[in-house]
């Protein structure tokens, strides 16, 4: 009967595996998805993008960016299979990990459905620009699972080598150096000596990565956004209760806090029915009070911790999914050990998965069809155009349209400062592109227009002025 139901589980992420990706290539780049690194890019000076640029450091992401310029058709669907199979790869090594860790199927295959289906993977595997978190993960698993399999050469070599290139992804892919011995020591795999010792290679690697990115060149202004999200005390409360909330429930917050998608009853009901599983595991006292907890606790911490000190996005949250599935793994086979009533286990785990199944829809249809504006601005501005302009200057009105990380976005930032436009243009025109943005006032439409008419003095061929779904176009 066990295995059985293993089966059902594993071929319901094999078959929603497919789903999601064919829902996903849906999704057009909006906002941050056509400024990050990882989008086109035909600029030649390519230093500029492999070297730190501000508070981030992220050169395989900036390869990434080259390698869509290619084909300008190729973005965003490359990016798409990227996250996808980035995913899916995670997914693999969360089960190869259990089995590492000498975990039962049943553990095994609840932990990787569970990483697959959570509603913390949402904001990376329905976006443009997750490529960087998505690969960043997938190598630092990987590290952990190289530790663990190997105890030779081939253990440090494989671990500090998949560090490093988790950190060429995402800055915060060097604190993935110190996990593996945490773990290992965590499910009496090294001694407390040999945890001492690695784990003070860990941080040397981490101090090695830090003196060679503090010695690089770095031009570039600190993201003033991260700054508040440091300074602001309720901002980031809000935003670990949301990573908490996303990891350890299937609570629909779209239907909480976005008023337009507000549906107070099915938050209620999708918090009550996916926290009975995690509830059953929660009060297994004893699995709480062994060291295996208390090491899969510090993991997730510490993969989680850049992002605690900085900012905290929903995004972000992925980076510590990993983890939460291997205490995810390692309570179940507690509860299976503990004599717990494995039929109310496998009933509760199977309504999450459908009730998370439920909210991931939800948040990818919003998703979907909040990005399609963006093209349809676009389409706007080069019609109304009617001719090509090298030089641009885009006007953009932010009225107060309600916004909710990347699952629903207003049109203005869909339209993404206008560089929506070079995807209909094959990033051929405009050559430069400028912008600003205007917050809403009853005159803002005049006060934009006479924006509008002094950059066109300045030498701009022409401005577009973006407010609500429209695109006013001003030209000389």
């Amino acid at each position: 009967m066990q295995n059985s139901y293993c089966k059902v589980i594993l071929w319901a992420v094999a078959i929603a595996a497919v789903a999601l990706l064919a829902a996903a290539l849906l999704i057009r780049p909006t906002f941050d998805d056509l400024t990050t690194l990882s989008s086109p890019n035909n600029d030649p000076d390519f230093l500029h993008y492999l070297l730190p640029m501000g508070s981030t450091w992220r050169p395989l992401d900036s390869i990434m960016g080259y390698i869509n310029i290619i084909d300008y058709r190729l973005f965003p669907t490359l990016s798409h299979i990227e996250i996808w199979a980035t995913h899916i790869g995670s997914t693999m090594m969360v089960w190869l990990i259990c089995k590492q860790l000498r975990m039962e199927l049943l553990p095994r295959t609840i932990a990787t459905a569970f990483f697959f289906f959570s509603p913390c993977t949402l904001a990376t595997t329905l976006s443009c620009d997750g490529t960087n978190q998505s690969s960043c993960h997938l190598m630092g698993m990987l590290a952990v699972w190289a530790y663990l399999r190997y105890d030779d050469s081939r253990r440090y070599i494989l671990w500090m080598l998949f560090v490093v290139v988790a950190s060429m992804w995402k800055d915060n892919g060097i604190a993935w150096a110190v996990v593996p011995p945490v773990i290992a020591w965590a499910f009496n795999r090294i001694s407390r000596r040999t945890l001492l010792r690695h784990f003070a290679l860990g941080l040397a690697l981490a101090a090695v990565y830090g003196a060679v990115r503090l010695s690089l060149p770095n031009d570039n202004p600190i993201n003033m956004e991260y700054e508040d999200q440091m300074t602001s005390l309720p901002t980031r409360l809000l935003a670990i209760g949301k990573w908490l909330g996303y990891t350890w429930t299937a609570t629909d917050f779209l239907a909480i806090f976005n008023p337009p998608t507000r549906n107070l009853l099915w938050a209620a009901v999708s918090l009550a029915l996916s926290i009975p599983f995690f509830l059953l595991l929660l009060f297994r006292r004893e699995a709480w009070r062994k060291k295996q907890a208390a090491g899969l606790v510090a993991a997730i911490i510490i993969t989680e911790s850049p992002n605690l000190i900085i900012a905290m996005s929903l995004m972000n949250a992925y980076a510590s999914l990993g983890m939460a599935a291997l205490l995810v793994a390692w309570l179940t086979q507690q509860y299976v050990n503990g004599k717990g009533n494995t039929a109310w286990l496998k009933r509760s785990f199977a309504v999450y998965i459908l009730v998370a199944t439920l909210v991931g829809c939800h948040h990818w249809y919003w998703a979907w069809q909040t990005s399609l504006p963006g093209m349809a601005m676009a389409e706007q501005a080069v019609e109304k155009t009617h001719t090509r302009v090298d030089k641009v200057y885009c006007i953009t009105i932010r009225d107060n349209a309600p916004k909710y990380s990347s699952f629903y976005i207003p049109a203005y930032e869909a339209f993404a400062w206008g560089r929506t436009v070079w995807q209909i243009t094959g990033y051929k025109w405009p050559t430069t592109l400028n912008d600003t943005v205007l917050e809403e006032t009853p005159n803002v439409v005049g006060l934009a227009r006479r924006l509008a008419r002094k950059k066109l003095r300045q030498g701009y061929g022409c401005v577009w002025i973006a407010y609500r779904q429209n695109v006013e176009v001003i030209r000389k």
